[in-house]
């Protein structure tokens, strides 16, 4: 047994921080993960439990009206494909961009209690508005929330603030997917194509910026994500 393998619980504790926002490329977390399977399974489900704690913190800031996804969501989608055929796909980043430092600032301030806002990188080329954060979004006076069950389970939670223009969405107990599947979180507009807005990788929340009459919805699709949302849709959620 080598010394990383040797760390008290403390230090396991220190690592669920930037292993819950999704601050670690992919080698450092495939390190943490080899140590947690050397380290014995309580220390695997202590870890994981501290990683849902922080995400919650993060998340979990208000109680949750659930609410049924719109009717119309899953046709209103396959609309949109079929209008794409008329118009150029578009290539969209999968580029992941841990901000450490962000991170390490956003730990210490959950230790001390405090509700963070992490600003999210969303992956929709062509889109380059001013940074908003979590944060904001949840501290706008018109800041309202809305939720929706996820088929297959977890919850799909959307905080709008129509002022800002923006949604910050936090996904809860979703089932863990093969490693040839991820979620992807899709914007799709009443006229025109579903644009991507993140490959779900652990984020706490994923702030993008949305539209009046736009649906929020979640799919499943192969690992990276895909161009276009693949049926069924899991779950929606309606803004404005």
């Amino acid at each position: 047994m080598n010394e990383t393998d040797r760390r008290t619980p403390w230090s396991w504790f220190d690592e669920a921080y930037p292993y819950a926002l999704d601050a670690l490329d992919a080698q450092e977390r495939a390190d943490i993960d080899e140590r947690l399977r050397a380290a014995g399974p309580a220390v695997t489900a202590e870890f994981h439990a501290n990683v849902r704690r922080i995400q919650e913190t993060l998340a979990a800031l208000t109680s949750m009206d659930v609410v049924a996804p719109p009717a119309r969501l899953e046709t209103a989608l396959m609309e949109a494909l079929d209008r794409r055929d008329s118009v150029r796909p578009h290539t969209v980043s999968r580029e992941r961009r841990p901000l450490r430092w962000l991170a390490a600032a956003a730990a210490a301030v959950v230790v001390a209690g405090a509700a963070v806002g992490i600003t999210v990188a969303v992956d929709r080329a062509n889109d380059a508005p001013a940074a908003i954060t979590a944060q904001q979004v949840l501290e706008q006076p018109d800041s309202r929330e809305s939720s929706a069950p996820v088929t297959g389970g977890g919850e799909m939670t959307v905080h709008l603030s129509k002022e800002l223009g923006a949604a910050a969405v936090a996904f809860h107990d979703l089932p863990v997917l093969p490693s040839d599947r991820t979620y992807q979180l899709w914007r799709v507009p009443p006229a025109g194509q579903p644009e991507s807005v993140a490959v779900l990788a652990g984020q706490p929340m994923i702030v993008t910026p949305v539209q009046a009459a736009d649906t929020l919805a979640v799919t499943i699709e192969p690992a990276g994500g895909s161009p276009t949302p693949t049926p069924p849709v899991l779950a929606g959620v309606k803004v404005g």
